[in-house]
């Protein structure tokens, strides 16, 4: 399982999917994983400046995880083909299924900041193939997908991606 399920407060994935854990277990244990650490550094970058971490560069690197995930090849079936460590490919309904609510959850945070800041996740996604409208469709897509495949209980993952949404609440009145 690539899903930390135990993993209180934040659901994670693989090393560097989630708050706080960036590369904690080891390297990317697919390419899903992957983008969580590039999206990890780009946020490390950010704070090392000056000023820290600004919102603004937050939605940035959420718009740029968001754009990757969404860009990220499927089966006809809508499942996320990932890539292991091991150079496989494989279509994996974890990853479909985190992918989904890593989009919900980070188009939430940017929300929590204000208009401005989701105008800047729409341009910043910015492209006529994906918008913040197409991104949380897509998002809702991988969730029912995953939840299918995995045969994981829609109401225990409803109550576990609220949490989610309530630890990042806290994590935003940090950062603003």
């Amino acid at each position: 399982m690539k899903i930390n399920w135990d993993a209180i407060p934040f659901l994670t994935y693989g090393n560097f999917g989630g708050p706080q854990i960036s590369g904690q277990g080891g390297p990317p244990v697919d390419s899903l994983d992957e983008l969580f650490q590039s999206h990890d550094a780009e946020i490390l970058a950010a704070s090392q400046d000056a000023g820290g971490l600004t919102p603004q560069e937050l939605v940035q690197a959420h718009a740029n995880l968001i754009g990757a995930i969404i860009d990220l090849p499927e089966t006809s079936e809508g499942l996320l083909e990932v890539e292991t460590a091991t150079g496989e490919t494989i279509a994996d309904p974890e990853a479909t299924l985190y992918a989904g609510s890593t989009i919900i959850v980070l188009t939430a945070q940017v929300e929590q900041f204000g208009f401005d800041d989701l105008a800047l996740l729409e341009a910043e996604l910015g492209s006529e193939d994906s918008d913040i409208p197409d991104a949380l469709t897509k998002a809702a897509d991988y969730i029912e997908i995953g939840l299918e495949e995995t045969g994981i209980e829609e109401t225990n993952f409803e109550a576990m991606l609220e949490n989610q949404l309530n630890q990042l609440n806290q994590l935003n009145q940090l950062i603003a």
